[in-house]
């Protein structure tokens, strides 16, 4: 199976490691909310909701693609394999694993096997628009999942592995092997991988922003004084990123 690269020089990279850790600080509200500025609006996968929570809130790492396909009766066996395990074998540290299933929810995708075995590897998360399976042992195994469902039935009842490292559509979104996905409680994103570093980067001043409008609120003042931060505020934000500090009073 081939392997494809990843912005940055490949998974293992120390800038790609960085950039993982960087964007591990980054609420999906707040991805959101940025490639919107920067004119990217369809990125956000619908439907799914974390079947296994990530420990540390926000799960980011590079897309790794897998497609399924529909059963049909004349065609018993998928063209290249199980491409699903054998995939999954393959899987980077770090990466994500991104499955088409055409939001079918009457057979799952991933249990607690191929789970264990991706979780081995250190794959960094597994997102997929259809149905999961063996939620106790997913729970145990400790991979976060993001899923749209549970099913009890396996892939194969009613799905074929079709192709992988392809562009698939997930949840309605566009999904290219080696763009970020950053995901958490609230969502998953879909970060653009030529969009990847900057959305770090502006992140850092958004986030900022946000915990001194959080320590505002915190000591009593008024959310127009507070959030959004309004422009008489702005000198009392740069002093706050230099040593931490609020303002006394609202005067």
């Amino acid at each position: 199976m081939p392997q494809r690269g990843v912005s940055g020089g490949g998974a293992h990279s120390p800038k790609t490691v960085d950039l993982a850790a960087r964007l591990r600080t980054v609420p999906t509200s707040t991805a959101k909310g940025i490639l919107r500025g920067l004119g990217v609006e369809r990125v956000a996968v619908a439907g799914l909701r974390p079947i296994v929570r990530p420990d540390s809130g926000v799960v980011a790492g590079p897309a790794r693609t897998l497609r399924f396909l529909p059963r049909r009766e004349d065609v018993r066996k998928p063209p290249r394999g199980s491409l699903n395990r054998s995939l999954v074998d393959a899987i980077n540290p770090g990466e994500v694993l991104v499955i088409d299933s055409s939001g079918r929810l009457d057979a799952a995708v991933l249990g607690d096997m191929l789970a264990a075995r991706a979780r081995y590897r250190a794959a960094a998360a597994v997102v997929t628009d259809g149905a999961v399976r063996d939620v106790e042992g997913l729970q145990e195994i400790g991979l976060p999942v993001f899923a749209r469902g549970t099913h009890p039935d396996p892939s194969g009842s009613h799905l074929l592995p079709w192709d992988v490292d392809i562009a698939i559509n997930c949840g309605g979104v566009l999904v290219q092997p080696g763009d970020w996905i950053v995901a958490d409680a609230d969502a998953v994103v879909v970060v653009p991988s030529a969009l990847a570093s900057d959305l770090a980067q502006r992140a850092e001043t958004v986030l900022a922003r946000d915990a001194f409008s959080q320590r505002l609120l915190a000591a009593g003042f008024p959310l127009d004084e507070a959030y959004p931060l309004p422009a008489s505020r702005e000198a009392d934000f740069d002093r706050f990123r230099q040593d931490g500090s609020i303002p006394s009073d609202d005067g």
